[in-house]
C-alpha cells in the first residue's frame, strides 16, 4: 500500500505513488479560506522566514484615520497577491461600519480544476485587532 510510504520512498518508488484526485472547487475554496484567516492574523514582520508575509499593523495605522483604511485595503490585496496564487483579479472594497470594526469584502476569481470560480469573503478587524474571515 502507498499510504503510510514518505515522500522520498514514493519518488524513488514510483509504484509507491496514489494517483492524485481531483479536488473539488469547495475544498479548494475552503483551503483558501484557511490560509487568508493565517494570511489575515499574521502582522507583517513577525514571519522571520518571510517578513513582507501578513498584514499591516494597525495599532500602527491608528495615528493615519482616515487614510488607514486604504492602507489597510491595500496590504491584504498585496499579501493575497503575493501569497495566495489560487486567487486572481483580488478587489478589496471597505464597508463601513457603525463601530470601530475595520470591515472589508474580499472579491476574486478562484483557479479550481482548471476554471476560474468566482468567491467572496468578508473581514473583520475589531478594535482589539482581532481578524475574523468568513
Amino acid at each position: 500500500m502507498a499510504k503510510g510510504h514518505s515522500l522520498l520512498t514514493r519518488i524513488r518508488h514510483p509504484q509507491f505513488a496514489v494517483a492524485r484526485r481531483s479536488i473539488s472547487s469547495q475544498e479548494t475554496r475552503d483551503s483558501v479560506l484557511a490560509h487568508l484567516k493565517v494570511i489575515c492574523e499574521t502582522r507583517a514582520g513577525t514571519a522571520l522566514s518571510c517578513p513582507s508575509y501578513g498584514t499591516a499593523t494597525v495599532s500602527e495605522m491608528v495615528h493615519a484615520f482616515p487614510d488607514a483604511i486604504a492602507e489597510m485595503s491595500r496590504s491584504i490585496r498585496e499579501t493575497i497577491r503575493h501569497y495566495e496564487p489560487r486567487m486572481t483579479n483580488v478587489r478589496i472594497v471597505h464597508l463601513p461600519a457603525e463601530d470601530l470594526t475595520l470591515r472589508y469584502e474580499i472579491t476574486a476569481d478562484l483557479v479550481a480544476d482548471g476554471q476560474r470560480v468566482p468567491v467572496r469573503f468578508e473581514t473583520n478587524l475589531d478594535p482589539s485587532q482581532r481578524f475574523s474571515i468568513r
